[in-house]
């Protein structure tokens, strides 16, 4: 299957490398560039075909990246979103992933980690390295970002279960053949957990996870 993917930054020369770099990757098609939110905005509305990723900056002008990733996900929460900065403080990534992006990338980061952070939000809903999950980690934990969850007294012990296989990367199908589950029940469970901790996707139960310590960065699943 083929990813549709739309790059926005206001660096030329760092945008066009990247959209030279996703050409080259298989199954792949870069669908447009965009220099600022606005206009990634309006080439979202006007598209065909929509994009499935895209890689987003932060800064940018006209509209920053965190402004136009909160329209976004409103007007299309199912769309994957990459964070790509060099800004790799707390703050910059709690802020992101709860405004709903689904991963997050060094504007260093080397091509094979970019082409595995598209494939694994395209099929996971999310991408962390450790050092990210780290960096998330100690945010939480000087709650540099206020993070606002519900109880997670609220959260069943099955619900729990689902929620540390998420976190190891399993697919709702991989978590049903685990658990002995349907797929059907796999999703409601995973429909729960985000009305529930308040999430807008899988990166925020990520988030949820770290923050009251049902996952260990030590048992993360990283391909």
């Amino acid at each position: 299957m083929n990813i549709n993917i739309a790059i926005a930054d206001d660096q030329k020369l760092f945008r066009k490398g990247m959209a030279a770099l996703v050409g080259s990757f298989e199954n792949m098609s870069l669908i447009f560039e965009a220099e600022n939110g606005k206009e990634l905005l309006a080439l979202c509305e006007s598209a065909v075909i929509k994009p499935d990723i895209i890689l987003l900056d932060l800064s940018m002008p006209e509209l920053n990246g965190l402004d136009a990733l909160k329209i976004l996900k409103e007007k299309y929460p199912k769309l994957g979103v990459i964070v790509l900065t060099i800004h790799e403080a707390e703050n910059f990534i709690l802020a992101t992933i709860q405004a709903g992006a689904n991963g997050y990338l060094a504007k260093n980061a080397e091509p094979e980690e970019v082409e595995l952070a598209i494939r694994e939000v395209y099929k996971n809903d999310f991408h962390f390295t450790l050092p990210m999950l780290e960096i998330m980690r100690k945010g939480l934990v000087k709650k540099i970002q206020p993070v606002t969850f519900e109880n997670e007294d609220n959260i069943t012990a099955r619900e729990k279960e689902v929620l540390q296989l998420i976190c190891k990367q399993f697919s709702s199908n991989e978590i049903a053949e685990k658990l002995f589950l349907s797929n059907r029940t796999v999703e409601g469970h995973r429909n729960n957990l985000l009305l529930k901790t308040g999430s807008r996707n899988t990166a925020g139960l990520v988030l949820y996870a770290l923050k009251h310590k049902i996952i260990d960065l030590a048992n993360f699943s990283f391909s």
